[in-house]
Parts: structure tokens; C-alpha cells; sequence
């Protein structure tokens, strides 16, 4: 009697700190605004030099009744410099993720659009491959696989076997498997230490890049209230 595989499924730490995270994150257009916000904000409501180019706009803040109960909780140069630490930040988390980041990752959005497009291509070599990645990174997961498709490890059929039981086969669903499966391992346990890196230098300059743009807030709405 085979013995049962138990399926472990991933923690809430491999589920949530991933590449994909990092990646959906660092691609996506509203961090790209959220970036520009402050300087926007900065420039016209609180840089009373830029006031000859905006029409007036700028220092606005300067106008108000009772600005002096609302001062700034940092200085000019406070901010500028915090931004360019932010930036510093962000760019080497940057470098980190092109570097250190799984080619499929990069490539591909999410997990879906990987399997849309590998599955047209998918041959038995490629999956017996990719099987092998999955096995040695997620052992258990091998047994269920061999259940299915003995011809997966190269030590159980030639590779004419394993195409013509490929070819045989009703359904995609193996290799969406095999594929999904992969997709995951690349991107929940592979450099975990580079992930977390990653997260860290880009939750840290992120936070660093609001600093000037939420003390700019923080007035405008004391000055609103006062």
C-alpha cells in the first residue's frame, strides 16, 4: 500500500512575504504616484518660492490665519534630506529585486498569466525540470505528483514514455499543476533572506518618502480646523 502524503500547505509568512509581493508592488502605478506626492504637495502648498511660477499657488499655508500654532514638525532641509535617504532606499531594493529575483517572477504578473503562458509550450522535459525544482525545494509534494505520473522522475520512464503519456493524457491539469507548483516554489522558497531584504528597503523608504507629505497634511489640516 502506498503511503499517504500529507499536503502541507504554505505559512502566512511564505504566503504574504513573496517575490510576487514585492514585485506587484514595486511595479504598480499607484506606488508610482504615491512617490511623486509629497514633492507635489511640498511645492505648492508649502515652497513659497515656487509662488511666481504656480499663480499665487505657493506658500499657501503662509496665508492662513493662526499659521504659527501650526508649525512644521520638520525643516526643509530635514525633508529633503529624509527624501534622499528614501530614494537611496528604494533604489537599492530596486537593485536587489532585478538581481536576486526569480526570472519567472520577473517576467510573468502573477501565477495566472505564468500558466497561460507556459502551458501552450509545455513539453515532458520541461515539466520533468521543472518536477525536479518542485521536489527538492518541496519534498512533500513529490509523492502526489509520482501518484499521478510516475513518468515525472526521470528514473521511472524514458523520455519517449513520459511524451507519449503526456500526449495521452485527457486533461491539462497535471501540467497546470506541475506549473503552478513551480511558479509557487520560485516564489515562496527561493532566497527568503533576499525577500525580506527586499520588503524591508521598500517599507522603510516608502515610509521615509511620506514623512515630508504627511507633516504637510498633518498642517493643512490643523490650519483647516484652527
Amino acid at each position: 500500500m502506498a503511503q499517504e502524503v500529507k499536503h502541507i500547505p504554505d505559512d502566512f509568512c511564505h504566503r504574504t512575504c513573496n517575490w510576487e509581493t514585492v514585485s506587484g508592488f514595486g511595479r504598480s502605478g499607484v506606488a508610482t504616484a504615491t512617490m511623486a506626492a509629497p514633492f507635489i504637495g511640498y511645492a505648492i502648498l508649502y515652497h513659497s518660492t515656487v509662488e511666481r511660477y504656480l499663480g499665487g499657488l505657493g506658500g499657501l499655508l503662509s496665508l492662513q490665519t493662526d499659521v504659527g500654532s501650526c508649525a512644521p514638525w520638520l525643516t526643509m532641509w530635514q525633508k529633503l534630506n529624509l527624501t534622499y535617504l528614501a530614494l537611496v532606499l528604494l533604489g537599492v531594493g530596486s537593485i536587489v529585486f532585478r538581481t536576486l529575483a526569480p526570472k519567472t517572477i520577473k517576467i510573468y504578473g502573477n501565477i495566472s498569466h505564468y500558466v497561460e503562458r507556459e502551458l501552450p509550450r509545455v513539453t515532458a522535459r520541461n515539466l520533468r525540470s521543472l518536477f525536479v525544482t518542485v521536489s527538492a525545494r518541496r519534498p512533500h509534494l513529490r509523492g502526489d505528483f509520482l501518484e499521478r505520473a510516475a513518468w515525472l522522475a526521470r528514473d521511472k520512464a524514458s523520455l519517449k514514455s513520459a511524451s507519449d503519456s503526456l500526449q495521452q493524457a485527457k486533461d491539462d491539469q497535471l501540467a497546470i499543476d506541475v506549473l503552478r507548483s513551480y511558479y509557487n516554489v520560485m516564489n515562496r522558497y527561493t532566497l527568503r533572506l533576499a525577500v525580506y531584504l527586499t520588503i524591508a528597503l521598500y517599507a522603510l523608504g516608502f515610509i521615509l518618502l511620506s514623512a515630508a507629505g504627511l507633516d504637510l497634511t498633518r498642517r493643512v489640516l490643523c490650519v483647516m480646523i484652527k
